[in-house]
């Protein structure tokens, strides 16, 4: 009886393991799906932009993720680069942002932030 509640349980535990996984496989890392398109926000025209914030990032680990945090940040007037390999992410803005305002962007996306630089242009 033992033996059979034992091997039920690992057998849930590896069905739920390899739907993770094919989870992963057809989402990415952070299950962004879709949304690794970069919303069209020219760099080149930086001029308007007054504020840069240097985040450092936690629980990046794919462009997908990158991605995610830039569509999110230059969705709402910004402008946003991340680099997933250093965990890092420009935000520039025209007017000043509150620090814990981007953070609560970050960690409501998932990731976690350590540290956050303000840099007037």
């Amino acid at each position: 009886m033992i033996t059979g509640i034992i091997i039920g349980i690992i057998i849930a535990i590896c069905i739920i393991s390899l739907r993770s996984y094919l989870k992963k496989l057809a989402y990415g890392c952070c299950g962004a799906g879709g949304d690794n398109e970069k919303t069209k926000n020219s760099k080149s025209d930086l001029s308007g932009y007054k504020y840069r914030y240097t985040v450092k990032i936690s629980g990046m680990s794919c462009k997908k993720c990158a991605a995610k945090i830039e569509n999110t940040f230059n969705r709402q007037g910004m402008y946003a680069q991340a680099d997933f390999k250093n965990g890092t992410a420009e935000i520039y803005s025209k007017s000043p942002i509150a620090e814990y305002i981007v953070r609560q962007i970050i960690v409501g996306l998932g990731y976690s932030v350590e540290r956050t630089d303000e840099n007037e242009l």
